[in-house]
């Protein structure tokens, strides 16, 4: 894979951004078009990836985060 040796940003993107952009795309080319031809069950399973989805950029965003700032134990965490 080439880079382009002037792209050199600073700053990581979001993940929730991305997740969302990804998402957002894969609904308008791909979901929409066929959205009339979807059964019930298929649909059921396109919300469930959707939710999967938007999760693992929550996750991601938060692991990012963590390896950003280090880990802090919070005392809301001990029992």
């Amino acid at each position: 894979m080439k880079i382009n040796p002037q792209f050199n940003s600073p700053e990581r993107p979001d993940a929730n951004m991305v997740m969302s952009e990804a998402m957002g795309y894969l609904f308008d080319k791909f979901i929409k078009p066929q959205q009339d031809n979807l059964g019930k069950d298929e649909l059921d399973q396109v919300a469930i990836i959707g939710i999967m989805l938007k999760e693992m950029g929550e996750k991601a965003e938060a692991y990012y985060k963590l390896q950003e700032q280090g880990y802090e134990k919070s005392p809301y965490s001990l029992n």
